[in-house]
């Protein structure tokens, strides 16, 4: 199910993925969220952010093409151009990104990933989810709290009613709906639920949400669909930080650190082919 490299191939043959990420407070979560979708594969992948992100992640990732203080037009832009727009991970849940968030759903052709403060700005406005979900594919990612927000809910019953409550939002809004947690959930609007059995403790702190995002997004770029890519972005991140814990232990790993072991299982995959 995972994509595949030929000889003739070259980097616009694995997608394009913009990510409109990060924020003073935040800058980490761009860099993480893009390391995720270049170390799953894609092709190009965009950072759209502001000039003190784009600093920082320039330093850590400099595969990555950057567009520092963009203007909003240009950004629109770059996600009608993209086959995947990653958009929230370490931007607030205000009124500027929720503005953001809607005209980058009426821009984008593809597929859309909508995690962090993105997911929540859109709290108070569903339909502009339900609205893009009727013809283009989104993926939300939101953990247990942010799930609540959506649904008007406390997070004691989100957690009580996982598997209802993320099948109900798919359901409801046609959205590809990864409730991350314990046994992280993928329901799909068709009624199909997936449970991941990979993953450990070590994945609980800031940062891991953030690789995730860019590995779903890097997978989708690749032509995956994108319930495919969500079940298999879970799957990866997970094993990634399983074979990461035994080698650095739960207590101490980090979420980048599973970007090691999510290339060693990818060289594996390529050994047996």
């Amino acid at each position: 199910m995972l994509p595949t490299r030929t000889p003739e191939s070259h980097k616009g043959s694995y997608g394009k993925v913009l990510a409109v990420c990060g924020s003073s407070p935040y800058r980490g979560a761009a860099v993480l969220s893009v390391m995720g979708a270049l170390r799953t594969g894609a092709g190009l992948v965009t950072l759209a952010a502001p000039e003190c992100v784009v600093s920082a992640a320039a330093a850590r990732v400099p595969e990555a093409i950057f567009l520092p203080d963009a203007a909003q037009e240009r950004i629109l832009e770059e996600v009608s151009r993209s086959e995947v727009c990653l958009l929230g991970c370490g931007l607030s849940a205000d009124a500027d990104t929720a503005q953001l968030a809607k005209k980058a759903l009426d821009a984008s052709m593809g597929v859309v990933v909508l995690d962090a403060g993105a997911l929540c700005s859109l709290a108070d406005d569903i339909s502009a989810i339900t609205a893009f979900a009727q013809s283009q594919p989104l993926i939300v990612t939101p953990h247990p709290g942010e799930m609540a927000r959506l649904c008007r809910c406390s997070v004691e019953d989100i957690e009580k009613e996982r598997t209802s409550c993320a099948l109900d939002f798919a359901l409801s809004t046609g959205a590809i709906t990864v409730l991350k947690g314990h046994e992280t959930l993928i329901a799909c609007p068709d009624g199909t639920l997936y449970e991941n059995l990979t993953g450990n403790a070590g994945l609980a702190r800031g940062g891991s949400g953030d690789i995730l995002a860019g590995m779903i997004a890097g997978l989708a770029a690749q032509g995956m669909s994108a319930e495919h890519a969500a079940a298999a972005g879970v799957f990866l991140h997970g094993l990634s930080a399983d074979r990461c814990a035994a080698r650095l232990s739960m207590q101490g790993m980090l979420p980048s650190d599973i970007l090691t072991d999510l290339c060693n299982i990818f060289l594996e995959k390529e050994q047996k082919t």
